[in-house]
């Protein structure tokens, strides 16, 4: 019995000391953006086709793929550039609910990327006049984007240990190495979703998407150890004696 309570207190004696000795930490946040022009577009759009006979719905869809193919290899885009994503041919009903009203619906949906990112607010003027019903969604971005990423990651590293030397040369601290890092790259910049629908693409000149400045921004919480002078980490913890 004596000698359990002897280890009792010998592992209180152990845990107080070690609980005294957490190492001085503080937290700083830092900031890392880098600005880049987009020379990147990924365009998605949807062809949409109805009528009450099966083949000619399908026939009408496939002459305006034509039409959009045919366009593209006339302005020198290279060839198979557009990929289709989905396809569907059902029958609908009518808002009559009279059989004889109901009609064919073709839709398919496809994707495009290009380099000519000055040309993509004409291009979407283009493919609405050859028949594409809507034009689902533009995203600009840069072909370097994953470099952009790690020059941001790199300034907002440096930017949080200017902060912690700061932070510690004021209080008259000494500061260590860093215990703990959470990071959040920030998402592509890129022209919002759905923009570029059949009413704002028929107008390529007031249409904003033309290639500009964008960013990527990273940001850094960072955990530093540090010592007070006079009580060091290597001093030993009230409490520990």
């Amino acid at each position: 019995m004596g000698r359990f309570a002897f280890l009792s207190a010998a592992l209180l004696f152990c845990s107080v000391g070690v609980a005294a000795e957490t190492p001085n930490e503080f937290a700083v946040t830092g900031y890392g953006k880098v600005f880049y022009t987009v020379d990147m577009a990924d365009i998605r759009f949807s062809v949409s086709v109805r009528d009450k006979d099966v083949q000619q719905c399908k026939k009408k869809h496939d002459s305006i793929l034509e039409g959009v193919n045919a366009h593209l290899e006339e302005n020198g885009y290279p060839e198979g550039i557009v990929s289709l994503q989905s396809t569907t041919l059902s029958r609908q009903r009518a808002s009559s609910g009279k059989s004889e009203d109901e009609f064919y619906l073709a839709r398919s949906v496809y994707s495009m990327r290009t380099n000519r990112t000055k040309d993509v607010a004409s291009l979407q003027a283009a493919l609405v006049q050859l028949g594409v019903d809507e034009i689902l969604s533009v995203d600009l971005f840069s072909s370097k984007q994953r470099q952009l990423e790690d020059e941001a990651t790199k300034l907002a590293f440096k930017d949080a240990k200017e902060k912690a030397q700061l932070t510690a040369a004021c209080l008259g601290w000494t500061l260590r190495n860093a215990t703990a890092v959470t990071y959040a790259p920030s998402p592509w910049r890129s022209a919002p979703p759905g923009f570029g629908s059949r009413a704002s693409a028929a107008s390529p000149e007031t249409s904003p998407l033309a290639a500009s400045a964008n960013f990527v921004d990273v940001t850094v919480n960072v955990t530093y150890r540090y010592e007070v002078e006079g009580n060091s980490e290597s001093k030993p913890a009230t409490g520990s004696q």
